[in-house]
Order: structure tokens, then C-alpha cells, then sequence
């Protein structure tokens, strides 16, 4: 097992790196940070075993594969309990992310629809649960900011 420590200015450069572009390689991110590359295979494969690393993505523009509509939506079932209408509501395909909050409403979803059309019946569905309110984003200003990224190494890159 790695040992598991404090990060240092290295670890936050490679990761730096592979929020921009997480396809880096070894090589490539060696050059650019003045390590070896078995050394930073060594820190990326020790940074997935603490969990800093939690997995490569790809990420995929909704509005080319159909979904142009995007929402949030916050959702109070009827009871705090309804763990069926909770878990519907959840796991349905148009929602991308689920968070459990504080305040008036327990849950607030980010769903992705292919039309207003689609938003309407999504919440005809969800109304059979609880209450809802929604605001449909017009524009994204910023998403999944970088932890560790800056301009610096995106021109850099």
C-alpha cells in the first residue's frame, strides 16, 4: 500500500494538469512538472489510492446528444420519509445530479431534458411525490470549476 500523506506542490501540479486534460500522459505531464515519468505514474496511482483521484471522465456536451434543456429543480416530498417517492424521483433518467440540502426543500436536481415539452411532464411526474420549484438555466457561466487548475496551466498545456 502507498502511503498516504499531505499533498505536495508536485501532487497539486499533476492534478492541475489532469483537470484540463485528464488523457495527459505520463510522459507529458513528467516534461511539464520536471519529474520522471514513472515517478508521477507513481503519484497519479498513489493519488487514486487516497482517493484524491476518483476516476477519469469523459465530458460530453448535452445540447449535441439532444438534451439542450437544462434545469434545477428543488423537490419537497410530501413526507421527509417517502423513501419510494424520494428514490422515483432520484433515479429518474433525466436527472444528472441529486444533492441533499438544508432549507426549504430536501432535495435540489440538475436534470437535462430534449424539450420544454419534456420538462413539463418530467414535472407532472415528480408533483405525484411532492412539490417542486424550477429554474431553467439560460446560460453557464461556470462548471465543475477546477480545484487545482488556473489560467496558468491551461496556456501552459
Amino acid at each position: 500500500m502507498r502511503r498516504v500523506h499531505d499533498l505536495d506542490a508536485k501532487d497539486r501540479e499533476i492534478l492541475a494538469l489532469l483537470e484540463v486534460d485528464g488523457r495527459r500522459s505520463s510522459s507529458e505531464i513528467a516534461r511539464l512538472t520536471s519529474l520522471s515519468a514513472p515517478t508521477v505514474a507513481e503519484r497519479i496511482a498513489r493519488l487514486r489510492d487516497i482517493g484524491v483521484i476518483q476516476g477519469f471522465t469523459v465530458r460530453i456536451n448535452p445540447a449535441k446528444v439532444g438534451l439542450p434543456i437544462s434545469a434545477l429543480i428543488e423537490f419537497q416530498p410530501r413526507a421527509n420519509n417517502d423513501a419510494e417517492g424520494i428514490a422515483a424521483v432520484c433515479k429518474h433518467q433525466a436527472v444528472f445530479a441529486c444533492y441533499r440540502v438544508t432549507g426549504p426543500s430536501l432535495l435540489v436536481l440538475m436534470v437535462r431534458l430534449a424539450d420544454n415539452a419534456s420538462l413539463t411532464e418530467l414535472l407532472r411526474e415528480f408533483t405525484r411525490f411532492g412539490d417542486t420549484k424550477t429554474a431553467v438555466i439560460l446560460s453557464t457561466d461556470i462548471e465543475e470549476r477546477p480545484i487545482f487548475a488556473d489560467s496558468t496551466h491551461e496556456t501552459a498545456a
